[in-house]
């Protein structure tokens, strides 16, 4: 839920983040995770304060000695994720990232996705978190850091830092016709150089590998889901029972594996 620079909300969400952590038994360090969640509500006001955001800010916290330091990276990394919180009456921030979900199951395992549809799933709004606090609730603290940096890595661009200082916190890339300069695809990470390879973009661009990081979730699951998933609840709680199991080492290959598969069978439609 998006809740503008509601203070409640923020204080809610603060107490209730990465609680089993020794470092939040200090009330200081709780205090840097209002301050900061409170000043980036103020200071985007299009987006303010949403549900969520205390599980991006608080590894940069955990990290870093400094409150303005860890400001400034959870600033810079909402520049990033900022579009995934825009919600609305009618659509959700992620709807684009559920969408391809969807198209990706649909080509991998039309199976899992004509069951998940027969349920009700078939928006796949249930792996909306996963999208939201990119896999926090998922994975361990540790391992939730070692994945950012494997996607980032994965899909790097030494333009995509300058684009963030030339635009601001609260503007819209897209907006702005930003176009990459490319001359080689050796500043890119290995995925996408797979995507530039194919040249299978989409008029919305590279689909992220996030969206292929959820499609492994799925497929790793997708026995127990086909065998005992009869109701949304049950495909809740199928994917619950992975929270802080995931395995990011896994669930990073297994996506570079889904995106190959998916690449090839879409090389495969054209021609």
């Amino acid at each position: 839920s998006c809740h503008g620079d509601n203070n409640i909300y923020t204080g809610l969400d603060v107490l209730r983040t990465d609680r089993s952590m020794v470092f939040y038994e200090k009330k200081e360090n709780l205090s840097k995770l209002w301050d900061i969640l409170a000043v980036y509500a103020w200071i985007d006001k299009e987006v303010g304060y949403c549900q969520g955001m205390s599980d991006l800010c608080s590894p940069m916290i955990v990290l870093l000695n400094d409150e303005a330091d860890a400001f400034w990276c959870f600033e810079r990394l909402m520049r990033r994720l900022r579009g995934n919180f825009r919600c609305t009456q009618q659509s959700v921030g992620v709807e684009n990232q559920l969408q391809h979900l969807a198209s990706i199951i649909q080509v991998l395992d039309p199976k899992l996705h004509d069951h998940l549809e027969t349920l009700g799933g078939g928006d796949y709004l249930f792996a909306f978190r996963m999208f939201m606090v990119l896999f926090r609730r998922e994975l361990s603290f540790g391992d939730s850091l070692y994945l950012w940096e494997m996607m980032w890595a994965l899909e790097y661009d030494p333009d995509m830092f300058s684009t963030y200082e030339e635009s601001g916190p609260a503007t819209d890339r897209s907006a702005q016709g930003y176009k990459p300069r490319v001359k080689s695809t050796r500043q890119f990470g290995k995925y996408e150089r797979a995507n530039m390879k194919s040249a299978t973009n989409g008029v919305d661009g590279p689909v992220p590998i996030s969206v292929f990081l959820v499609a492994s979730v799925l497929k790793e699951n997708s026995q127990k889901l086909l065998q005992e998933a009869r109701g949304l609840d049950d495909i809740i709680r199928i994917l619950n029972n992975v929270n802080g199991n995931l395995d990011a080492k896994k669930a990073c290959a297994g996506a570079l594996k889904l995106h190959a598969k998916y690449l090839r069978k879409m090389q495969g439609k054209k021609a």
